[in-house]
């Protein structure tokens, strides 16, 4: 387990681990999706969390990402997300999901920001504004799918700081509401309504997928080749 040996300074792994720590080079594919309010919440019970509506639907989100080398290695990720309400109904992304193909990464993202990182087996490609991947959980089939960004490209960066929630029942800060921020910037990103191909398995993440509307043409997709931002500690609520 990571271990806080001084103020914003983590160990994991025997590596030192100073925040915040800075995304230098990662390619990003991710869609936007609507949802069935009831779904979100029962995903979100235990959190203190509640779903954000646009227009009577919840929002969720998917997201493939590819880290070049960093402090914590190079590796790829699959993220699937919640817009949320939290404490004094300030808006925030909840990740539900977050398999990662590195060992370093998975620990540090669920003792440092309490991130529900667990290890996958996974074949993420990107050809231009589109992006494939395959996950399995071990020998089980988790999810396959293709997605191809929006035709609208976006000729500078874009700034973006998101309020983010998170809470485990394990690791080494189990059972803690944790606010932090995640400011990133997407370079000349691709948006667009696009297409999604999905094929789910038997499997806990696929059926969080299905019941979060992902078989569906997203709302919105997007693709960046170039994605920067700092990663600083979250605080714990109350």
């Amino acid at each position: 387990m990571g271990e806080l040996v001084a103020e914003r300074t983590w160990s994991v792994q025997g590596v030192t681990i100073d925040l915040p720590v800075r995304i230098r080079d990662a390619e990003l594919a991710g869609a936007v999706f609507t949802a069935r309010p009831a779904e979100v919440s029962a995903l979100l019970a235990g959190t203190g969390l509640r779903p954000f509506l646009l227009a009577g639907r919840a929002v969720s989100l998917l997201m493939l990402v590819h880290y070049g080398e960093w402090v914590l290695g190079s590796y790829d990720e699959v993220g699937i997300g919640l817009l949320t309400r939290g404490p004094r109904g300030r808006l925030g992304l909840h990740v539900v999901d977050l398999p990662v193909t590195g060992e370093l990464t998975r620990e540090a993202g669920q003792d440092i920001w309490g991130l529900p990182k667990w290890l996958m087996r996974c074949e993420l490609t990107f050809h231009g504004p589109t992006a494939s991947v395959t996950v399995h959980d071990g020998d089980t089939f988790v999810l396959r799918t293709t997605l191809r960004a929006g035709r609208v490209k976006v000729p500078f960066p874009v700034r973006s700081r998101l309020r983010t929630w998170s809470k485990l029942d394990h690791g080494a800060q189990a059972g803690v509401l944790l606010r932090g921020a995640a400011p990133m910037t997407l370079h000349a990103p691709q948006l667009g309504r696009g297409t999604i191909t999905v094929e789910l398995g038997e499997h806990p993440m696929a059926d969080r997928m299905a019941a979060l509307g992902m078989t569906r043409r997203p709302l919105l997709t997007l693709h960046t080749t170039r994605l920067t931002g700092d990663l600083d500690a979250f605080d714990p609520v109350g």
